[in-house]
């Protein structure tokens, strides 16, 4: 790898949590950018579930597996909690335009996001609970997640469930294949010491990725700030519930794995589902889903001050 580039990108993996947040606002400032870079928006989450796979820690998701209650009760409560979360959110909001409820559909029907388990590592966590329930979540989203979409939007979904499915099914499957070949050709050892570069790259990743997806975001806001304000706090609504959800309803499990499972009910990752569709969807439902992705943005930040305020509550009840 070419050294200035391989230097860079550690300096940026080193210091991820603050680059995630950076990465959104550097996406907002270049909106001439956007319209080009949106056709990037698959291939980034392509490469997101290639590293996914290529960097899983296998010897953590079998301790994982190790624990079947834990592991069931954890899929669970993630698969089915974010579809209620967004349910109340609809139900909230009478006369909500179709498009924006198909937004919160998408997101709430969608797989855990993809960088759970970084974001669950990057502030000091174990993450293979969190990784198991992302690859198990990423597993079962053709069946789950069309079913989830259909119910929560009705007839809004611009394409039926079972075509839904089918491009999931590819589309996730090929990451998985892809990223196990690389796993496998270039050696897990290898990808380790790479750490750095990786995380390095993932967030190189969500910086094209903000570009493309804040594409008529800013034009939007200086026509309709009330409105863009609006749904931008919907999603936050939305993130702030799914997450306190998976906290409060996983009370029996040790702070590690709970807050591991908040993450996972909190953050979702709506891009897997409009990535098969984004040509599809209308331009509201565009703007929520760009809109949600900046609370996802700042996230590792908010989730280590969480992290410092709960966790010594935590233990002491321990």
């Amino acid at each position: 790898m070419f050294t200035p580039f391989r230097i860079a990108l550690e300096f940026v993996g080193r210091h991820a949590t603050i680059a995630y947040g950076l990465s959104v606002l550097l996406g907002l400032s270049l909106p001439q950018l956007a319209s080009a870079l949106r056709p990037f928006i698959p291939i980034s989450i392509f490469v997101f579930i290639v590293l996914s796979f290529a960097r899983a820690n296998l010897p953590g998701l079998k301790l994982v597996f190790a624990r079947p209650a834990r592991l069931v009760a954890g899929l669970t409560l993630s698969t089915i909690l974010p579809p209620l979360a967004g349910w109340l959110v609809i139900a909230a909001l009478p006369d909500l335009d179709p498009a924006l409820r198909l937004g919160i559909a998408l997101m709430a029907a969608a797989p855990p996001l993809m960088a759970s388990p970084v974001f669950a590592a990057v502030i000091g966590l174990e993450n293979s609970f969190a990784l198991t329930i992302l690859v198990i979540g990423m597993a079962i989203a053709p069946i789950t997640s069309p079913a989830f979409a259909s119910i929560l939007a009705g007839a809004e979904v611009p394409i039926s469930p079972l075509a839904l499915a089918q491009r999931l099914a590819i589309f996730i499957g090929g990451g998985m294949l892809a990223g196990l070949i690389f796993r496998r050709v270039v050696g897990y050892a290898r990808i380790v010491t790479w750490k750095n570069q990786l995380d390095g790259i993932g967030v190189l990743m969500f910086f094209l990725f903000a570009i493309a997806a804040m594409d008529g975001v800013i034009d939007a806001t200086l026509r309709a700030p009330l409105w863009i304000f609006g749904m931008l706090g919907i999603s936050i609504l939305y993130q702030a519930l799914g997450f306190a959800a998976g906290y409060i309803t996983a009370w029996t499990f040790g702070f590690n794995d709970r807050f591991s499972l908040a993450i996972s009910t909190g953050l979702r990752n709506m891009g897997m589902l409009m990535a098969p569709i984004f040509s599809l969807v209308p331009q509201t439902t565009f703007l929520y889903f760009a809109l949600a992705q900046i609370p996802i943005y700042f996230a590792p930040i908010l989730l280590s001050a969480l992290k410092r305020w709960l966790e010594p509550a935590e233990t002491t009840r321990e």
